[in-house]
């Protein structure tokens, strides 16, 4: 795990760079510094929200190849998103990635994603919500991860943050036949996709609330069933529902 580092900013400089606490913490959102300057690390960024950042900005973690720094508490509305009142702003948890010259990026990235890890644990915030700067505002951010020419592209990125899920090569087996009445009989533990379908923010099927395709053949970790009306969902390890319709889903 990487080392968390904290170096919490005064309670003038929340006042001055942010829009205080009452931040929703429902997403994750990827930024990356782009100062290439060398010793523009983690310390160096830390120091400057501390010091006062002569910017209107802030952002809470700050990671590099060796730590993350973290600057704000959770709770604390950061002004990173570029969605003044919007959901960047309000509701999400910020994480710079330095570039620096002198520094490892593809470690760096690694570290964000041990970081990333952990927060989603810690706040209930599912894999889905994990997001790019650039999904807020249009701004591209994470620019090396975005252009994928630096070691890691964001789908990459993405893959090292799925503990729940594993993507299997051999065709999925066909379900018995003497089962007619669903997967949800069987329980919780490993299911396999069968069919390509879509996950959801909420037991019921509501289309506002898709979130995140799921693939055939890949794997994912059900620690619930749950009925709605007269259907079953499956809640995944991250958070989300997914269908428990037998055409769909397969228990390995």
């Amino acid at each position: 795990m990487v080392t968390i580092r904290k170096n919490l900013v005064s309670q003038s400089i929340i006042n001055s760079v942010t829009s205080g606490t009452g931040n929703g913490r429902k997403w994750i959102t990827i930024h990356e510094t782009d100062n290439e300057k060398a010793t523009a690390n983690a310390d160096a960024h830390g120091r400057l929200q501390a010091n006062g950042n002569s910017r209107s900005a802030s952002w809470h973690y700050t990671v590099d190849d060796k730590e993350a720094v973290q600057s704000f508490n959770h709770n604390i509305r950061c002004w990173a998103g570029g969605d003044g009142l919007g959901n960047g702003n309000a509701n999400s948890i910020h994480i710079e990635i330095c570039v620096n010259s002198d520094g490892n990026y593809k470690k760096a990235v690694q570290n964000a994603a041990e970081l990333v890890k952990k927060i989603m644990k810690d706040e209930n915030i599912p894999l889905a919500y994990v997001v790019q700067h650039n999904h807020w505002s249009g701004k591209n951010c994470p620019s090396k991860m975005r252009s994928g020419k630096c070691g890691y592209t964001w789908n990459q990125f993405k893959e090292l943050l799925k503990d729940d899920i594993t993507t299997v090569s051999k065709p999925v087996s066909k379900p018995s036949t003497s089962n007619n009445e669903g997967y949800y009989k069987k329980g919780t533990g490993l299911y396999c996709i069968k069919k390509a379908c879509i996950a959801y923010d909420g037991v019921v099927f509501d289309k506002s609330k898709k979130v995140q395709a799921l693939k055939v053949n890949e794997k994912y970790t059900i620690v619930d069933i749950v009925k709605s009306g007269n259907a079953y969902r499956l809640k995944t390890k991250s958070g989300l529902f997914i269908t428990a319709k037998k055409e769909f889903v397969e228990k390995v």
